[in-house]
């Protein structure tokens, strides 16, 4: 996997679903909130009609029966809609009074603040504290009378409006909110699914299908664009790999060949400035030729990926002890300590000889770029986690997600043709491990340890 590619899990809230869950939720509040307040508005306007309307009425039809009929049927019909209110429930209230305000029938105790003169209307407080909507009206000289009925009605209209309002909102959100949270699931897990794959694409990979690619919406389109993207990106890294593996293996003989003639033409001349010039060409065509070994040797490594045969138990314990001993050898040389420390008994499944060389690159490495008067150390412990630390001049950090690739050396790390560490990263893909590398303060850790799956 590329270290550059991640594979990171998106929260709800940083997701585009999950904020596109969130705006919707957030519309729908403001748009609840103005049907709210318009149907507010409209059913008190239209309840207040009503009452209005309900009371005119009422009182056009007292009026017309004291004018048809005289003040005591009037007085009769009044007692009469007061006796019926316990049945319908209507909450009406009234007041007939002479012109001094003196109660002559009804249930209102005192004349309200209402003209009878200008048949003045508006609301009052009754006697047991509740509000009602009144209208007073002159009927002659003499008698005055006043209608109210109350607004509790409307009030109790009004709260039935805004539980419903409120259990309709609480009823949406909860619906949108479930739809969004399973809308973002389902979607996170199509768009997880091809992060995973497009970090699953390896160097070596062969059957590239994006999940989701038989799907028709946009992410069936990105599933099958990605696809074609990744097996275009694959087959032209596999071109260029066996161009150069090709190229390796074609120039490795006429290599050989060339300086098998300079050393014979170095035997057959006794110009010592020809015969020097001649040994310093050898050693350049040789330096080309461990590059060509090298390049043959990752090419091998990596199309033999997740092949096992070969593999027998090996211990690295006392592998890595064989490898010490060569390696104190070259630190007391090159006046740079050495130490290793190595745990016993630790056992691993592998090619003894390529897992040889994968160290020994490490350390050679390690060594080229000590100074003197620095150190090397090795570690092993079990897992296996196989440890090189040295005190040179380290990886910057911009060169870490690519120190491992062909022919790539870190600014630091001017000698060389770049492709130890390749080698390296080679070999531990074959067995299943990975190699990272990270600041040692002083210098840099290379690490190899089991890699994913393995």
């Amino acid at each position: 996997m590329d270290p550059l590619l991640s594979n990171e899990r998106v929260s709800f809230i940083r997701s585009l679903s999950g904020r596109f869950t969130l705006a919707a939720v957030v519309l729908s509040l403001g748009i609840f909130a103005t049907l709210f307040f318009a149907t507010d508005w409209y059913v008190r306007g239209a309840s207040r009609q009503a009452l209005t309307e309900a009371v005119n009425t009422d009182l056009a039809g007292l009026a017309d029966i004291y004018a048809t009929s005289g003040r005591d049927e009037l007085l009769e019909r009044i007692e009469d809609r007061l006796a019926m209110e316990a049945y319908d429930r209507a909450d009406r209230h009234y007041l007939l009074a002479d012109a001094a305000g003196q109660r002559l029938g009804g249930d209102i105790a005192r004349w309200p603040s209402l003209s009878a003169e200008n048949s003045a209307s508006g609301t009052i407080a009754l006697e047991d504290g509740s509000e009602a909507y009144a209208r007073a009206t002159q009927l002659d000289a003499d008698l005055r009378i006043v209608v109210a009925h109350e607004v509790g009605s409307q009030s109790a209209l009004l709260s039935n409006v805004r539980s419903v309002f409120l259990a309709g909102l609480a009823l949406a959100l909860l619906a949108l909110l479930l739809l969004g949270i399973l809308g973002a699931r389902a979607l996170r897990r199509r768009v997880d699914e091809l992060n995973r794959a497009f970090a699953e694409v390896g160097d070596t990979s062969t059957n590239i299908d994006f999940p989701g690619s038989c799907s028709t919406d946009e992410l069936g389109i990105l599933a099958r664009n990605g696809s074609a993207m990744a097996r275009r990106i694959v087959g032209l890294i596999a071109a260029h790999r066996h161009i150069s593996d090709q190229i390796a293996h074609e120039m490795r003989t006429p290599l050989m060949h060339l300086d098998m003639r300079l050393r014979q033409a170095i035997s057959e001349t006794r110009d010592a400035e020809v015969q020097a010039t001649l040994a310093q060409s050898r050693e350049d065509i040789r330096g080309v030729a461990r590059m060509l070994d090298s390049l043959l040797d990752i090419a091998s490594s990596e199309a033999r990926r997740s092949d096992r045969s070969g593999f027998e138990g090996v211990d690295l314990s006392a592998m890595l002890r064989d490898l010490a001993d060569l390696f104190e050898e070259s630190g007391a040389e090159a006046d740079i300590a050495f130490e290793a420390h190595i745990a016993d008994g630790v056992l691993f499944e592998g090619d003894r000889m390529q897992l040889t060389r994968m160290v020994s690159n490490l350390l050679d490495n390690a060594f080229k770029f000590t100074p003197a008067d620095g150190f090397v150390e090795l570690v092993l412990e079990p897992g296996p986690v196989i440890r090189v630390h040295d005190s040179g001049p380290g990886v910057r950090d911009e060169d870490k997600p690519r120190i491992f690739n062909r022919f790539v050396r870190s600014d630091t790390q001017a000698k060389g043709h770049g492709l130890g560490l390749a080698l390296v990263r080679a070999i531990a893909l074959r067995h299943g491990l990975k190699v990272d590398c990270r600041d040692g303060d002083p210098g840099a850790i290379f690490e190899i340890t089991k890699g994913i799956g393995s």
